[in-house]
């Protein structure tokens, strides 16, 4: 079981799936908090890599996965500037493949869909059966 988060360029959350059986939610304003502040948190520590020199084209730089006890987090930010956070039990086998496979959905579902904008929430129920598929499996 897993959450899917979707944070936009200006750090807003945009999507929030959480998937957790029997576990305490965040309240609304809780995770828009967490939201902001993991946006915060990744454009910090992408500036303070202490390796010198030019970065390779398409390496990624700050915060990627967050490790505690209880869960795992990891992030995957996008070229366009989106972070897709996937908030998963510490033993989750892959969570950068299931990542992968929200954005590859995000990309089939919701921006192939006329009615929706970008940078507003994600209100697709493709997208979100798409999405609960990949963090109950």
């Amino acid at each position: 079981m897993a959450s899917l988060w979707i944070i936009n360029k200006a750090g807003g959350l945009v999507y929030q799936a959480d998937h957790f059986a029997g576990a305490q939610r965040l309240t609304s304003n809780e995770a828009l908090i967490l939201a902001g502040t993991l946006h915060g948190i990744h454009a910090i520590t992408a500036r303070i890599d202490p390796t010198p020199g030019p970065k390779r084209r398409g390496e990624v730089a700050g915060l990627q996965t967050l490790e505690a006890d209880h869960f795992r987090l990891s992030v995957l930010l996008t070229a366009t500037g989106l972070k897709f956070v996937f908030i998963s039990v510490p033993w989750h086998p892959n969570p950068q493949a299931a990542l992968q496979r929200a954005y590859e959905a995000y990309a089939d579902q919701v921006m192939k869909n006329p009615f929706y904008t970008p940078e507003m929430p994600i209100r697709v129920q493709g997208f979100d059966e798409a999405v609960e598929k990949i963090v109950k499996g």
